[in-house]
């Protein structure tokens, strides 16, 4: 882990969840809900599920122009785990990024079955929880994502269009690359 991302990541590993999974938290008078399901293509013998399952586990469910992920498990060679703390790293322009720091809730996988999510914490920009899920149904695979956003930060408020933009940029562009797999 880079020095700098090692520092943010430190700092971040006790902050307070700002979200729960269970109960919710306290919504932004914005505050954006989505839920999109989306087909991401025929799968007959089961490969693309496993190579998909695989990345999302892995904690490299975004590709790295979208938002990068860096945890312990990454040092340990393993897949995230519930409870595990989270820094992300979404670049803006020029080198300049946003960095965030959230905890996975849930991460389960079965032989056609793949759901990972996350909560935010105090040292997030946004405020609430995103799941993916990936489902491999007649030779079908379909991702549901679904999340929650508030604006948790001045800097969040005051970028609040290039905050979405980042936002929903990050959400395809993770579809476009599962769809190339």
């Amino acid at each position: 882990m880079e020095a700098i991302i090692k520092a943010r990541f430190e700092d971040g590993t006790n902050a307070p969840l700002s979200w729960s999974p269970t109960k919710g938290g306290q919504r932004a008078f914005i505050c954006f809900d989505d839920h999109l399901v989306e087909d991401i293509g025929p799968d007959s013998d089961g490969s693309r599920f496993i190579a998909i399952s695989k990345k999302m586990m892995a904690g490299d469910y975004y590709p790295p122009d979208a938002v990068q992920f860096y945890g312990l498990y990454q040092d340990e060679q393993r897949n995230v785990q519930v409870g595990e703390r989270i820094q992300q790293r979404a670049p803006i322009f020029a080198g300049l990024y946003a960095c965030s720091m959230v905890e996975i809730y849930v991460a389960d996988q079965t032989e056609n079955h793949c759901q990972i999510g996350y909560v935010t914490t105090e040292k997030h920009h946004g405020r609430g929880i995103w799941t993916a899920t990936l489902n491999r149904v007649d030779g079908k695979l379909k991702l549901t994502v679904e999340s929650t956003a508030s604006p948790h930060s001045f800097l969040f408020w005051v970028g609040l269009p290039v905050a979405r933009y980042l936002q929903l940029r990050a959400r395809r562009r993770a579809i476009e690359e599962f769809k190339k797999l």
